[in-house]
């Protein structure tokens, strides 16, 4: 029989001591499919030294026994390796945990060279070989759930799934904490709340005796309701971490998969929770590895991150009015707020999990691993992958060792042309279309293409380094950008002619986002201490021609009278009339060699950039004022964490007064105000307040900062505080250091006007203000300040 579907999920058991291969699936009428592959067999490479008896490797590697078990064959195979083709041994063995044990046995024989591909997955190893990929389709021949053949399947659709958010409340109680609400919100309108306690009606909540039956009864609804992906927001570290230590303390099993109990595997220093036979999603995981760098918040709270991405946030109730109220049993209040948690939660899962299954489908890695994976572990997946295709063997990771010493390995950067002080008009701004994947491939940078002997003294030599590269073949990480850059190019040309908001724009919209971010992952991996693909050499010739590149561009709009206010590795702002922006795009372009492109991204009326203390450009801070009139704003603390509102407002009025009003003075006077409220005490608390999100659990901190000293305040004064928490607090008024004076928001005695005025509102206003002609001082003198600010003299037109 031929069964056609989308595999969710993949692992693997032992039945009869041999492995079986298990896909969790849904086909296109939203049946699930449990099927197993009892044909794969696991194995790994080893490469003899030049000179030695190959024959005899094969027989005494086919004679080791471990635990009564020999390798199942040894079989002699040409692979390439970072280009070159080599005879290598592949070793066979009969269960998956024997790899390692057999690549133990011969690691330090001396007819052995090296040893690959020991460390990948048996259920990652099934997927790459057949070309498979997660989040995408199959069609098999089966025998009820049993898999004769297999291949890939090209649809671009996804079945239909079912998804369920969930959130838990905790308080503390006689000295430990316990869960006293768990909501739910899935893709097909269930919503509800479990709570305990003295019973009441509560619309869409359901009271049990207390929290034993309430664990009993969460573990009820997710069996119930069987949905096939369960999301939450800091699951993984927060709230199955918390379940199963309450589940514990009752003895219940948390069986929440499909077949046994939650387990936690290990993702580096943190563990992740899987729930087998659904897939686990910890939206956290995925925007603090993948999407953060794109956000304009630097506080990955639920409330801050669904603001920005999905226009929605929490409700506005901390951690003690949660416990006030469940002191007073006031269920409604809570329940309330801990639906909207479990609601967000899914509306923010439906925004991003397009872009992970896209994600899963480029790199072939299951969407459990996906949200959990950091730009490298995708891009080397991806590698990986591609390597089987091309008949490659992929390196072996580096040693610790090895890791620690390319960890002091540095080399220069990207170019930064600093720009003059003062606002300036007329601004263009361009941008090279993902810089340094379009270098890697027009340059053909690849480790196997490296100072090659058949193309010395060439055309394809790197500026300031005695390095070349290939011009005759392509190198492995060449073809594999390429083809990401190719289709990404291909899928944006195909979205021109779709309408925008459709199920069908927003799909291949994710697919290219998804191709871009591991082209633009690529170059970073190349230095990255733990890469099996690494080279210094590789990644300080790519910044190397970036540098030559933004020269050059700005050599020709010099010659061209064309004035650069300021560049930064792969942008530029220039100023010129808009008139002329297409004609020097155009004469830009013609000259770009290979796929490489500068992009015109917007035209600014008028904006400032600011140096930093040592006279250079401040890296990415600047605002502009845009032909719509909104502000852009970038690097400033106005869309920085650690300020207060009163610094962050008074930043932006300035910019406002200086860009849009042309009026320095305005913003001169502004500033004075505030100073002045701030010492007569006449500023509103909540203007004052400084949010900063607990990154880890606060034991593991070994620079006590003000937020973690005002956490330490609030765990010894009877509260509760996790890793994830937004720590609010004013710096109040007395002896010692900031931290010493920190206090919670909601308790803390009278501000210190000093430190809001010099540490907070000054260093802001300044950021702009000291370009213009300003000093500290002028804001703190009494009276006017006798030199007025002329801003036609910092005007560059």
């Amino acid at each position: 029989m031929k069964a056609v579907f989308c595999i969710l999920d993949a692992d693997y058991v032992m039945e009869e001591n041999k492995p079986v291969v298990r896909l969790w699936c849904k086909d296109s009428k939203g049946e699930r499919l449990v099927l197993r592959d009892r044909r794969f067999v696991p194995y790994f490479f080893v490469e003899p030294r030049k000179n030695v008896d190959v024959e005899g490797l094969v027989k005494l590697i086919g004679g080791l026994e471990v635990e009564g078990y020999s390798p199942s064959g040894v079989e002699r195979v040409k692979k390439k390796i970072l280009g070159g083709e080599k005879e290598l041994l592949k070793v066979t063995v009969q269960i998956p945990a024997d790899v390692k044990k057999f690549r133990e046995l011969v690691k330090d024989w001396k007819d052995v060279k090296r040893e690959y591909e020991y460390g990948v997955p048996f259920y990652k190893r099934y997927i790459i070989d057949n070309r498979l990929t997660p989040m995408g389709w199959a069609e098999a021949e089966v025998e009820g759930d049993e898999i004769n053949t297999i291949a890939p399947l090209v649809r671009e659709d996804y079945p239909l799934l079912k998804t369920m958010a969930f959130d838990i409340e905790l308080v503390e109680e006689k000295g430990g904490e316990k869960i006293i609400m768990i909501s739910f919100a899935d893709s097909s309108g269930f919503r509800r709340v479990i709570s305990y306690g003295k019973r009441s009606k509560v619309r869409g909540t359901d009271i049990v005796k207390g929290e034993k039956e309430l664990i009993e009864a969460f573990v009820e609804t997710v069996q119930k309701k069987d949905p096939d992906v369960i999301v939450g927001y800091n699951s993984d570290m927060f709230d199955f971490t918390k379940l199963e230590e309450r589940a514990k303390a009752h003895d219940i099993k948390l069986a929440l998969g499909r077949e046994r109990h939650l387990i936690f595997k290990r993702r580096g220093r943190v563990s992740a929770a899987s729930l087998v036979g659904r897939v686990h999603v910890d939206l956290f995981n995925f925007i603090r590895n993948i999407l953060s760098s794109s956000l304009s918040t630097e506080v990955l709270s639920l409330d801050r991150v669904a603001r920005e991405l999905i226009g929605k946030g929490k409700a506005p109730l901390d951690w003690k009015d949660i416990e006030k109220a469940w002191r007073k049993r006031d269920v409604r209040k809570i329940a309330a707020y801990c639906q909207k948690d479990s609601l967000l939660t899914l509306q923010l899962a439906e925004f991003i999990l397009p872009q992970v299954y896209e994600l899963c489908r480029v790199t072939g890695q299951t969407l459990f691993d996906t949200s959990r994976m950091f730009y490298s572990q995708l891009v080397e997946w991806l590698y990986i992958r591609r390597a089987h295709e091309f008949g490659e063997v992929s390196p072996s990771r580096p040693k610790y060792d090895e890791v620690q010493t390319r960890r002091k390995v540095s080399y220069l950067g990207g170019y930064v042309h600093t720009p003059q002080e003062g606002i300036h008009e007329k601004i263009a701004l361009f941008d090279f279309a993902s810089l340094y994947p379009t270098i890697t491939i027009t340059h053909n940078i690849s480790p196997e293409t490296l100072d090659c002997e058949c193309c010395v003294g060439g055309k394809n030599d790197v500026p300031e380094l005695n390095h070349h590269y290939c011009t005759k073949r392509a190198g492995f990480i060449t073809k594999v950008l390429e083809d990401l850059v190719v289709k990404r190019i291909e899928i944006k040309e195909r979205m021109k002619r779709i309408q925008k908001g459709t199920v069908k724009h927003r799909y291949f919209n994710n697919r290219q986002y998804a191709l871009k971010i591991l082209a633009n992952a690529s170059y970073g991996y190349y230095a990255y201490p733990g890469s099996r693909w690494y080279s210094k050499v590789c990644a300080e010739s790519i910044t190397s021609l970036g540098r030559m590149y933004i020269k050059s561009v700005i050599s020709l709009a010099g010659n061209l009278k064309h004035q650069v206010i300021y560049g930064d590795t792969d942008s530029l702002f220039m100023r010129m009339n808009l008139k002329d922006v297409k004609p020097f795009l155009k004469n830009v372009n013609s000259i770009l060699p290979g796929v490489m492109e500068l992009d015109f991204k917007g035209f600014y009326p008028s904006g400032i950039f600011v140096l930093g203390k040592a006279g250079v450009a401040a890296k990415k801070r600047y605002a502009l004022i845009d032909r719509n009139g909104s502000l852009v704003i970038r690097g400033f603390e106005r869309v920085r964490r650690d300020w207060s509102a009163i610094a962050k407002d008074t930043q932006e009025k300035v910019l406002w007064a200086v860009l849009r009003d042309k009026n320095p003075e305005k913003a001169f006077r502004l500033v004075r105000r505030i100073v002045k409220s701030l010492n007569d005490g006449k500023v509103d608390r909540d203007d004052l307040i400084i949010y900063t999100q607990l990154t880890k659990p606060i034991h593991e901190y070994e620079q006590i900062g003000p937020h973690v000293a005002v956490a330490k305040k609030i765990i010894e004064r009877g509260g509760q505080v996790r890793a994830g928490a937004i720590i609010s607090y004013i710096v109040t008024k007395g002896s010692g250091s900031i931290s010493d004076r920190a206090e919670p928001a909601e308790s803390a005695g009278d501000y210190d006007p000093d430190y809001y005025i010099n540490n907070q509102v000054l260093p802001a206003a300044m950021r702009i203000l000291a370009g213009l002609g300003y000093q500290e001082d002028d804001f703190l003198k009494e009276g006017k300040v006798e030199e007025q600010i002329s801003l036609a003299k910092y005007m560059r037109k």
